[in-house]
């Protein structure tokens, strides 16, 4: 059954007195705002007290330890470091290798350019990079070049002589 006019009428003057007005939505949302802020600020000093208490409880164990426990544990730090760089050592020294292997020195690769944890990691590596780089070009013939084997120095004339050759021309 539709409704009469004064029904109608009468639920909207209702929903009208209910409505909150824009200025009081936004009253309300800032009092949900200065009550977050506050639970907020009151979070944050619990978490400064609790770090406060954390490093006063740190040095007080640390106080507590024995010289021994205090110098094993040194040696467990020193140890870690020693191994760490043991394990870079070898790293190295295994792309060194490879790179020598796989000839990496005539083509003017250094071998840091290699990556990967593993010999076949590497080697697999060093080929891709070898696959991208022309072949190098053979070196000329040993023609008109001197005499092949002989020292440098092992002529006719010293090194004053030849200073001397050169300047007076």
């Amino acid at each position: 059954m539709p409704k009469t006019p004064e029904e109608i009428a009468a639920e909207e003057a209702e929903k009208a007195a209910n409505a909150k007005t824009i200025e009081q939505q936004l009253a309300d949302a800032q009092a949900e705002a200065e009550k977050w802020k506050a639970l907020s600020r009151k979070n944050e000093e619990r978490a400064n007290s609790n770090a406060d208490k954390a490093k006063r409880f740190d040095e007080l164990e640390d106080a507590n330890r024995t010289e021994l426990e205090r110098e094993k544990a040194r040696a467990d730090a020193a140890e870690k470091i020693i191994a760490d760089q043991k394990a870079k050592d070898d790293a190295a020294s295994l792309r060194d290798e490879i790179a020598k292997a796989k000839g990496f020195e005539e083509r003017k690769v250094p071998a840091s350019a290699l990556r990967g944890s593993t010999r076949e990691e590497l080697e697999a590596h060093a080929d891709e990079i070898l696959a991208l780089l022309p072949e190098p070009k053979p070196a000329p013939s040993a023609d008109g070049q001197g005499n092949n084997g002989n020292d440098i120095g092992d002529g006719e004339m010293s090194a004053d002589d030849i200073v001397a050759a050169a300047t007076a021309r």
